[in-house]
């Protein structure tokens, strides 16, 4: 399972999340994480085109 994990900083239960992102990735080698940071506002615009993709192609997509 591809999932992709945003980083936003909006939710407070960041723990709980992270462990079963943990729990997922370490049960399966068959999941692929891809994580990425939009806390940060310095995205060029090819960054911005592969978070796209990623979140095209993923199965989950994760806000934290």
């Amino acid at each position: 399972m591809r999932i992709v994990v945003l980083e936003t900083d909006l939710f407070p239960d960041r723990k709980t999340v992270e462990e079963a992102l943990a729990w997922l990735k370490e049960g399966s080698p068959a999941h692929y994480l891809s994580r990425h940071d939009l806390r940060e506002r310095t995205s060029t615009e090819r960054e911005w085109d592969e978070l796209l993709e990623a979140i095209l192609v993923a199965d989950l997509t994760v806000t934290m």
